[in-house]
């Protein structure tokens, strides 16, 4: 029995990011408070195994957090680091911040000021995940493209309007490097590998994730409808995109139907089997799913969410919010994921 070799599609346009004159690729990696550990181990393993399947030290990687003390992740397990920001070597002209949900909360003037330092210095920084909101915040992405985790994706356009937010797993151009995080991260890293020393290593590092595929950087963030919902109906896929590209400004169940070519009556069927509720509590859901997140990463007011989620009222938003999530919009805006 054989196996395919991973491949890589679409990917003779990148160009290595900047890593300064050395042989050895140096790469600095920024570890915010609750910072994600599978982004981290995706971003840092490959580069690992690049060198051991190379027999030699082709990347050279290093963690760094604000004041040199460990930084606790998502998952709770306190992480070790080797400088402060302010004592990163100048080796590394690639520094990368990583970060997770909630990702200005562990954040303080002064690391935005040594972030600041390290751009003015000639320093490529780049983000994993939710790191986009770092930098944005230290006012160092205007005029330039960020990627987001999806799930952050509404708070972070929300937040800083200016910035424009491309749907993209993740981007290596003119020495800026940044995944959405999880395994666009390996993707990343896997490509950064294949610019700096070429496809066989990339792809033997792969393999070696048993990762079959690398995917592109204008692969989806998100699994399709399809694979969502695990449906193949045509109807009840496109009834749920109309759904989702109308949030702020809901549509009636018989606008959506229609839309569809299709009644009132088969679409709730549709839902009923296939979902498991009916399509009005399933737009509902939709938009108190997007408030929840707009709530957690940003600091719009309650009433703002609301509207912007198609409630006229923040008293109806707040009752829909309690029946569906069990807790209030404002005490929900102080939640710590565990």
């Amino acid at each position: 029995m054989t196996t395919d070799s991973p491949t890589f599609d679409s990917l003779d346009t990148f160009q290595p990011p900047k890593f300064g004159p050395s042989d050895v690729v140096h790469i600095g990696f920024v570890l915010i408070p609750q910072f994600s550990f599978f982004a981290l181990a995706c971003c840092s393993e490959p580069l690992r195994v690049a060198n051991r399947l190379a027999d030699r030290k082709l990347f050279q990687f290093t963690f760094m957090s604000e004041d040199g003390a460990p930084v606790e992740a998502s998952n709770g397990i306190p992480f070790e680091v080797q400088y402060p920001m302010a004592e990163c070597p100048s080796e590394y002209q690639t520094v990368v911040v990583v970060s997770g949900f909630n990702p200005l909360q562990g954040c303080s003037d002064t690391l935005y000021s040594e972030l600041r330092r390290l751009s003015a210095n000639g320093v490529s920084l780049g983000c994993v995940d939710t790191g986009a909101h770092i930098l944005a915040k230290a006012g160092l992405l205007q005029g330039q493209k960020a990627i987001v985790h999806w799930e952050a994706s509404s708070g972070f356009q929300e937040s800083y309007p200016s910035v424009q937010v491309v749907p993209e797993r993740f981007l290596i151009e003119e020495n800026q490097v940044s995944a959405a995080g999880g395994l666009s991260s390996l993707d990343m890293m896997l490509n950064i590998i294949r610019a700096a020393h070429g496809s066989k290593l990339a792809t033997a590092v792969a393999e070696q994730f048993t990762y079959t595929h690398v995917q592109s950087a204008d692969d989806a963030q998100r699994m399709s409808l399809r694979g969502r919902l695990s449906t193949t109906n045509r109807r009840l896929i496109q009834a749920v995109q109309i759904m989702e590209q109308n949030l702020a400004t809901p549509l009636s169940i018989k606008q959506i139907a229609s839309q569809c070519e299709t009644s009132v009556r088969e679409l709730e069927r549709l839902f009923k089997n296939e979902v498991g509720t009916p399509p009005k509590r399933y737009y509902r859901r939709l938009r108190l799913d997007k408030a929840r997140q707009l709530l957690r990463q940003t600091e719009m007011t309650v009433l703002d969410i609301a509207i912007s989620c198609g409630f006229q009222s923040a008293a109806y938003f707040s009752s829909a919010y309690r029946q569906d999530f069990g807790v209030s919009p404002s005490k929900d805006r102080g939640y710590s994921p565990g």
